[in-house]
C-alpha cells in the first residue's frame, strides 16, 4: 500500500477525554481540518490564519505516516486514537488500513461529525463525535443527515457525542434541541452524551457550570485529565 497520511504528532499518553478517559493510548494526530473553530486547541494542525484564539498563525511540519508504520503500531498498542485536525479527512485510507490488520486493537476516531462513519461492521472501531455549533465559527457544521448515521452505532455502544461547552446556558439549549432532532436514544443519554468545558486550562467556574448542566439533563461530564496532569503541553 502506498497511501500516506500527514501527521502532526504521534505520541503515547493517556486518553484525557471522553468514554475511555484514563486509558493508555497511542495518539495519531493528523494535519488538516475542514472546519475553522475559533477555540480550537490544536491550531498547529491547520490554522495558518490565526483564526483560533489559541493559535499564532503557525502550522507544524508534517511527517508521512505509512501503512507499515500503522502495522507496527497496531501490533504494539491496544488503543489507537485517531485525532487531529480532522482524521476523517483520510477516511478512505483508514478504512483500507484497518481492514487489513487483525487483532483486538481498538481504534477511536475523534471527529467533528461532518463525515459519515466508516467500518460500521467492525466492532473494534469507536467514534467520539463532537458537533460544532455556529459560535465555533462554522455556521453550517451541524450536519443532521450525517449525525443520524451515527445513531445506530450509539445504540451499539460504539459512538458517543461530545460537546465542547463555552457558553453553558446557550450550549445547553442547543444540545437539547439537537438531541430531539436526532432522536438520540434516551437510554443511552447517561452514558454516551458528554459535555466538556472548553479551553486550554480548566476554569473552575466553567467546570462547575458544565457539571451542573450534566446533572440537570442526565448527561455525562467529561473532564480533561491531560490538562490536570500536564497542563497545555503538546504530546501529552
Amino acid at each position: 500500500m502506498e497511501d500516506r497520511i500527514p501527521l502532526s504528532e504521534r505520541f503515547y499518553s493517556i486518553q484525557g477525554e471522553g468514554p475511555l478517559m484514563g486509558t493508555p493510548a497511542l495518539f495519531l494526530r493528523v494535519m488538516g481540518c475542514n472546519l475553522r473553530c475559533v477555540w480550537c486547541d490544536t491550531p498547529y494542525t491547520w490554522d495558518r490564519w490565526g483564526i483560533s484564539r489559541y493559535g499564532k498563525g503557525e502550522v507544524s511540519r508534517s511527517t508521512d505516516y505509512r501503512f507499515q508504520d500503522f502495522v507496527r503500531d497496531v501490533r504494539r498498542y491496544r488503543l489507537v486514537v485517531l485525532t487531529g485536525g480532522e482524521p476523517m479527512l483520510y477516511s478512505g485510507v483508514w478504512e483500507r488500513w484497518i481492514g487489513e490488520v487483525d487483532g483486538d486493537t481498538v481504534f477511536q476516531f475523534e471527529t467533528n461529525g461532518t463525515f459519515a462513519p466508516i467500518l460500521e461492521e467492525d466492532g473494534r472501531v469507536l467514534f467520539v463525535v463532537s458537533p460544532k455549533f455556529p459560535e465555533s465559527g462554522n455556521p453550517d457544521a451541524i450536519r443532521i443527515d450525517i449525525l443520524r448515521r451515527y445513531m445506530p452505532l450509539v445504540e451499539e455502544g460504539r459512538a458517543f457525542l461530545k460537546f465542547v461547552i463555552s457558553s453553558p446556558r446557550r450550549d445547553e439549549e442547543r444540545i437539547r434541541e439537537l438531541v430531539e432532532r436526532l432522536n438520540f436514544p434516551r437510554s443511552r443519554l447517561p452514558f454516551q452524551l458528554f459535555v466538556m468545558p472548553e479551553g486550554t486550562s480548566l476554569k473552575p467556574s466553567l467546570v462547575r457550570a458544565t457539571v451542573d448542566m450534566a446533572l440537570r439533563n442526565g448527561w455525562r461530564y467529561s473532564d480533561r485529565l491531560h490538562l490536570r496532569v500536564w497542563g497545555n503541553r503538546r504530546g501529552r
